[in-house]
């Protein structure tokens, strides 16, 4: 069957999961086929994984990223571009002694961002205040200022060679944001659990590979206390492997298992569990 196209980040947790497996069973597993791709009637698997041995050791593999809060990617994505553009609007313009980190709220981002003109004027009249406001500021000094019933912060982070002269961007979470983690980790187990059942009752085994962005998965008993009752008796039910994958700019950094076939979660992934990123 022809490989379809994967994004990198799929790819990632594709081979860390199969390097992960090569540990546990000895065995090496290759796709054998894409359900998602061709079921297109109702929502399936990603994939299904297979050895030589067949049918009995076939797993059907579901990924999916957990963010922090609802839109964490898009605003992570969005704060970045917008702070980059700013930086190159203020190039030459800031102390060659200091570099600096601009805070921008979510809710500006998101709904002020969307719409390019907004986003435009952002960086205009932002990059104006930054280049005034920096030279004012000394290590470890912050200024702020309401942009749009937002409050927009610049840091004086410090010095380092490679890094004077700039501003970065430094993402910040919205209120409430536990409640919101919560909230988006058990919506995340609850749809792709759901996707992982009939393999389970067709005999397969199952896995389900979270890879968490910007801390959302990090703390282990954390996250398992977040599930209701009835989450945690599915994931023992209809779930073989659980695996926790952490990224940035969707490119995994490391993982491990959480969860393996006959096993209940641990509560500390062992040492011979885990993987990191193979180039």
């Amino acid at each position: 069957m022809e490989r379809p196209k994967e994004r990198e980040n799929e790819r990632n947790a594709r081979e860390a999961f199969i390097r992960i497996l090569k540990k546990i069973t000895g065995k090496q597993y290759e796709v054998e086929s894409w359900p998602e791709r061709l079921n297109r009637k109702s929502q399936d698997v990603e994939y299904i994984l297979i050895t030589k041995e067949g049918y009995s050791s076939r797993i059907a593999v579901e990924h999916t990223i957990v963010e922090s809060f609802e839109k964490q990617l898009a605003y992570l994505n969005h704060s970045y571009d917008v702070v980059e553009e700013l930086d190159d609007r203020c190039k030459g313009t800031l102390p060659i002694d200091r570099y600096y980190f601009l805070i921008v709220p979510h809710p500006l981002v998101l709904v002020g961002f969307l719409e390019r003109r907004h986003k435009k004027q952002f960086v205009v009249d932002i990059s104006s205040w930054v280049a005034t406001i920096a030279k004012t500021l000394t290590v470890d000094q912050c200024s702020r200022r309401i942009y749009d019933n937002h409050e927009v912060t610049l840091w004086c982070a410090g010095s380092y060679p490679e890094m004077n002269g700039h501003v970065f961007r430094a993402p910040t979470e919205p209120e409430k944001a536990g409640e919101l983690k919560r909230e988006r980790f058990r919506r995340a187990i609850e749809e792709k659990v759901q996707k992982l059942r009939k393999y389970k009752l067709k005999g397969l085994s199952t896995a389900l590979l979270l890879e968490g962005i910007g801390g959302s998965l990090q703390g282990h008993k954390t996250r398992w206390k977040d599930l209701t009752c009835t989450q945690k008796h599915l994931i023992s039910r209809l779930v073989d492997y659980v695996v926790v994958l952490h990224s940035n700019n969707r490119k995994m950094i490391a993982g491990g298992v959480w969860k393996e076939e006959g096993r209940r979660p641990y509560s500390e992934i062992p040492q011979d569990r885990l993987v990191s990123h193979k180039a």
